[in-house]
């Protein structure tokens, strides 16, 4: 058996967002402020409303290996009965230890861009998210956030990700 050392990798993350977003020219704004492990408490600490918040949480399919990640408004929760129709299989959260080993990232600072981490990942997004003007997220780890439009993610991950109904109020 292999044994590998996680490496921590949230200021490579945060750095490849930042690039990707300004090789976009998308206009956004980088915060850094203190530890925020909620979405209540990243919402308060950015000045944000907490709908705004696109939550980003990695999953695990059942008797698989495999992983998505799901992206939701802040205040809503997944409907597991929508997501399984879509993934066509039980699902689990991931566990965190595997999360900072596989991506380098720990569970809070998961951004909304399974493209950008190291082991790409599938995603699902919430059409619900893009009621909002702005959209804020923990950009690779739970001190560091970014504000930016939500059209303007939207328009950079609609051919990259499923857009549907996964959550319940």
């Amino acid at each position: 058996m292999i044994y590998t050392q996680a490496v921590d990798k949230s200021d490579l993350v945060v750095q490849k967002i930042k690039e990707f977003l300004t090789s976009k020219n998308i206009q956004f704004e980088y915060l850094e402020h203190e530890p925020t492990p909620t979405s209540a408490d990243s919402a308060r600490v950015r000045g944000t409303k907490p709908e705004e918040g696109a939550k980003a949480l990695i999953i695990r399919l059942s008797k698989t290996d495999t992983n998505i990640m799901l992206v939701l408004p802040g205040n809503l929760k997944i409907d597991s009965k929508k997501v399984k129709s879509v993934v066509g299989k039980d699902f689990s959260f991931e566990d965190p230890a595997v999360i900072f080993e596989r991506y380098g990232i720990m569970i809070g600072g998961v951004p909304p861009f399974g493209n950008l981490l190291e082991n790409e990942i599938k995603m699902l997004i919430e059409e619900k998210l893009f009621l909002n003007d702005t959209i804020s997220f923990n950009c690779g780890k739970k001190t560091a956030s970014i504000i930016m439009k939500a059209s303007d993610y939207k328009n950079i991950i609609k051919d990259i990700a499923t857009i549907g109904n996964f959550s319940k109020e």
